[in-house]
């Protein structure tokens, strides 16, 4: 019987295997049948490749996602920036405050470390 630590090693080694064939340029089909010489059952290599796709594509979300936020941000710190300016500018004591946009993007980029501890 293999040790957990053994078990976890060979299946972080298959899923570099998936992403290094994936890389390559190798189809599905082929991915999977390198996988199953490794002696293991099909439907797990493709449960293997569809969690290396799922990878891919969580990355690529964190980027957008921390992006948005960051762009939300800058966004909203302009235009409370530039609110304040325009109620200075007329003399008055009252200007709108506009804190949703700045929490839109701290949720993003909340959600996008989510996303990249996954």
């Amino acid at each position: 019987m293999s040790s957990p630590a053994d078990t976890s090693e060979k299946i972080n080694s298959l899923h570099k295997m998936a992403k290094n064939l994936l890389k390559q340029g190798k189809s599905n089909d082929q991915i999977i049948t390198q996988l199953a010489e490794q002696g293991i059952e099909p439907t797990y290599a493709q449960m293997i490749l569809d969690n290396v796709y799922r990878d891919i594509s969580d990355r690529r979300n964190f980027w957008k996602l921390l992006f948005g936020g960051l762009f939300f941000i800058g966004g909203g710190i302009a235009i409370n920036y530039y609110s304040y300016k325009i109620a200075e500018n007329f003399h008055s004591n009252i200007f709108y405050l506009f804190w949703g946009v700045i929490v839109a993007g701290v949720l993003l980029i909340i959600k996008a470390f989510t996303l990249f501890r996954k």
